[in-house]
């Protein structure tokens, strides 16, 4: 289940994080897009640049980006 989910239009964006072999955390965003069939319907991961020592900090680096993806989206 992803820890925030965002909406512009027929996009959709699902913020999580994962751990990394380090010990460190990043962000990852979930981006879908819903068209008129299911041929159209599209599932992108990005990734957050920046990683964090926390959980929360990952969350935030993921929510941000999630923001960032969904003001480019028309």
């Amino acid at each position: 289940m992803a820890a925030a989910t965002y909406h512009k239009g027929n996009w959709k964006a699902e913020v999580d994080f994962e751990e990394l072999a380090s010990g460190k955390f990043q962000g990852i965003v979930q981006l879908f897009h819903e068209g008129s069939s299911s041929v159209e319907r599209q599932q992108i991961l990005h990734r957050a640049f920046n990683v964090s020592d926390t959980v929360d900090g990952a969350l935030e680096e993921g929510k941000n980006l999630a923001h960032h993806l969904l003001g480019d989206m028309e």
